[in-house]
């Protein structure tokens, strides 16, 4: 978290340079050529063993990335990672419209605080609350929809694999808008045309390709293997570290409802994830507890 919150503040240096669609083009060739390197140099497996689920839930972070970036050139970094990570909370939603499992009062009472502190940050960083405000949130339900798929669909699967897949659904979508744009140019980060990218630019799209697929792995590694309630805590950090380096790059100062809405979201995900993990320690209480079929006195036995 600490290595993307540095590295995310360097894409406002590229805005007036090159689009949206480039950038995201060139870093991923780059990021995908580096995970195929170094599958070859240190063996790493880079196959997935469910093709299609690995697809399907890295398209949902792929498009939640591309909304995320695209924020980066409009909003300050703060509101536009407190509208990703609202992730953690909305997760709530989309597990229980998943798995058709109820919602708890507190945790409804819990995901609504956070959604409303997610706002707070988004409207007095940029001015006034309106449908483009919502973009970062949006970000967030993709964000979202793709760490529960990666839990029901990619049990088993290597954290380079969710990279590179990751990466090359990036990659596709980026150079197809980046084609269209080709011969339909407009203006600004999300319509420019192609050019060749400054010296400044080249650098920071290698540092954060390079740096992000370290990142990335690292963070697929934690939900692969760790508790992901506690994992999606340690998350919000980010926004800790995005907002103190802004600080020292632009001097850019959250405001004080700004830094509330911050203290609500890590606060409304930290309870979420209490209440996740609760209920799964009495689950496997209540599973231990159970006697098993060997167990039965021989009289209640089948």
């Amino acid at each position: 978290m600490v290595i993307l919150g540095i590295v995310d503040n360097l894409v406002p240096y590229i805005v007036d340079d090159i689009s949206l669609w480039q950038f995201h083009t060139l870093r991923s060739i780059v990021a995908v050529a580096t995970v195929a390197l170094l599958g070859l140099v240190f063996g790493l497996n880079l196959r997935p063993k469910r093709l299609w689920a690995v697809l399907g839930r890295s398209l949902f972070l792929a498009i939640a990335m591309i909304l995320y970036f695209g924020c980066l050139g409009f909003f300050p970094i703060s509101a536009a990672a407190a509208g990703l990570f609202t992730a953690p909370v909305l997760v709530v939603f989309i597990e229980a419209i998943w798995s058709r499992t109820p919602i708890g009062p507190v945790r409804l009472v819990t995901a609504f605080v956070g959604l409303c502190g997610a706002l707070m940050v988004l409207k007095p960083d940029v001015g006034g609350l309106g449908w483009p405000n919502l973009v970062p949130i949006l970000a967030g339900v993709f964000y979202a929809t793709g760490n529960v798929a990666t839990r029901k669909w990619c049990e088993g699967e290597t954290p380079w694999v969710l990279t590179w897949s990751y990466m090359a659904w990036v990659l596709l979508i980026a150079a197809l808008v980046s084609l269209y744009l080709q011969a339909n140019p407009g203006e600004g980060f999300l319509g420019r045309a192609w050019v060749w990218p400054t010296a400044l630019s080249w650098w920071i799209i290698l540092v954060q390709a390079v740096v992000s697929v370290g990142a990335i792995a690292c963070l697929m590694k934690a939900y692969l293997t760790g508790d992901a309630p506690i994992v999606s805590v340690f998350e919000y950090t980010l926004l800790i570290f995005a907002s103190v380096t802004a600080y020292i790059l632009f001097g850019t100062v959250v405001s004080p409802i700004g830094v509330l809405g911050m203290v609500v979201i890590i606060g409304s995900g930290v309870v979420v994830a209490w209440r996740v993990q609760r209920a799964e320690r009495l689950e496997r209480h209540a599973r231990n507890a159970r006697p098993k079929q060997s167990e039965l006195p021989e009289q209640l036995a089948p």
